[in-house]
């Protein structure tokens, strides 16, 4: 049985249908959080009433703390009042002894089943899955193995504008190219920058700016990729000793670098439209595309590089190193 995506679960909670196992794997939090928050509805319901209420039907283990048995047992003990039994496992893939968890798995093998046919639903939240293990070829066998991956950059944008959407937040093009450049990424990071400007009740054009540079981020963004050597420079000496705003700004020129770099070789491929952009960030490749050949953008990628480790490791000026990056590439 192949890996199951979220949506997948999704539409069968809706169905009434449910795994006894789930294994939930992978780097990206919010939607392992979000896909337990609905078996957990589904599983135990919304009300606060009853033994399910106060937790009776529910229960939440550390895998790093137990054996594979403990679990079992847990899972396999009727819950008070009757229902299915809900068990969260935390740090899966710290379990030394995961092979015995083969007695969740029903006798019906590989499907889902309505939830009153179950004792138990077991949800186990996982860093990964090591597929050199025998017990992992079960998992995708037996149960149903769910991948929680850091969303690639091409798919960014449409998750930006989910979750904005649910804070109530109106976003540019400008600010979500802002967004989706941010390093490091995750939806939580995200959707934390979106909690921040929502309870700030303040305009969107300054979400993740760095209000001190003067001329503002977009402006040096704009020349460096013109290679306006009098703009640049004017607006280094404003940020380069402010680590905080430097160092956002500095995610900022890899993430649009990476993308100059795919402009460019899609244009050399004549292979136009591949690229998935919005049409402010299209246009604005589009246009600093003109100033810079392939080999002239790896070299700013190396450069970049290099730039954030002087940053973070060595006690180099910041604002020369800076300009160093500046006049190098500048005209």
């Amino acid at each position: 049985m192949p890996r199951i995506e979220p949506k997948a679960i999704q539409r069968e909670i809706e169905q009434g249908l449910f795994w006894p196992v789930y294994w939930l794997h992978g780097l990206e939090r919010m939607k392992s959080r979000e896909l337990l928050k609905r078996l957990r509805k589904a599983v135990i319901g919304s009300s606060s009433e009853g033994l399910a209420g106060l937790g009776f039907a529910e229960e939440t283990i550390d895998a790093s703390e137990v054996t594979a048995e403990a679990i079992v047992d847990a899972a396999q003990s009727p819950a008070l009042g009757g229902g299915t039994r809900l068990i969260i496992v935390k740090d899966a893939h710290a379990l030394k002894n995961p092979e015995k968890l083969s007695d969740l798995f029903t006798e019906k093998g590989a499907e889902s089943v309505p939830l009153n046919s179950l004792a138990y639903v077991c949800v186990f939240l996982s860093k990964d899955l090591d597929g050199r293990k025998k017990f992992s070829k079960t998992l995708l066998e037996q149960a149903a193995v769910v991948p929680c991956e850091a969303v690639p950059e091409s798919e960014r944008e449409p998750w930006i504008a989910y979750l904005a959407k649910a804070r109530g937040v109106n976003l540019s093009a400008e600010t979500a190219v802002k967004l989706a450049a941010l390093d490091p990424w995750s939806l939580d990071i995200v959707d934390l920058e979106l909690e921040k400007q929502f309870l700030a009740g303040a305009g969107t054009e300054f979400l993740i700016q760095p209000s001190a540079i003067g001329g503002g981020a977009d402006q040096f963004v704009d020349a460096l990729f013109a290679r306006d050597l009098k703009t640049a420079l004017a607006c280094v000496e404003n940020f380069a000793d402010q680590q905080d705003e430097a160092l956002p700004l500095l995610g900022l020129l890899a993430w649009n670098v990476r993308h100059l770099l795919l402009f460019i070789v899609e244009n050399e491929m004549g292979r136009r439209g591949t690229l998935k952009v919005n049409p402010y960030a299209a246009e604005k490749l589009k246009r600093w595309s003109r100033n810079w050949s392939l080999n002239e953008a790896l070299e700013l990628q190396e450069a970049l590089a290099v730039l954030d480790y002087e940053l973070k490791q060595t006690p180099l000026m910041p604002l020369g190193s800076w300009d160093s990056l500046v006049t190098r590439f500048c005209r």
